[in-house]
């Protein structure tokens, strides 16, 4: 939504994340995993959920962030570098052959450190349901100046 539409305590973690330097996010971007559906492998692998980690403690993340400009909307995009990381290659490993009968779903939270950036809200979320990797297309190309 748009910062006017967002709590105050929520538009200040948010503003903060924006502004910050790569270190500052990548000490507070976290992300929860939650197996809905799945084999017992994989809900041990990925755990209960209910503990998020901080994804730029052991993954590594790239940021590309524009502001909205006339004619253009705003692009918040942040990349997670699975290739770039030993332990997410190998829990990738584990659980590909099980992504058919998987659904998982993902939420993203930015870490409250102080009282003034409690509580933490889920910034986004989303659900995988039946993955069919071997079915999957590569992405386009994303041309950012439209």
């Amino acid at each position: 939504p748009p910062i006017e539409k967002m709590t105050p305590t929520f538009a200040d973690v948010w503003t903060k994340f924006l502004k910050g330097d790569k270190a500052y996010r990548d000490a507070r971007l976290k992300m929860l995993v939650v197996c809905r559906e799945g084999p017992w492998i994989v809900k041990k692998i990925i755990g209960k959920g209910n503990a998020p980690c901080v994804l730029g403690s052991c993954i590594p993340l790239e940021y590309y962030f524009r502001e909205p400009t006339e004619g253009k909307k705003a692009i918040y995009e942040v990349d997670i570098v699975i290739g770039d990381s030993k332990l997410a290659n190998n829990i990738l490993n584990m659980v590909q052959g099980h992504t058919a009968a998987m659904t998982l779903a993902f939420g993203y939270i930015i870490e409250g450190v102080s009282d003034a950036e409690l509580p933490e809200q889920v910034m986004c979320s989303f659900q995988v349901h039946h993955m069919h990797l071997k079915q999957c297309q590569p992405l386009p190309p994303i041309v950012l100046d439209t």
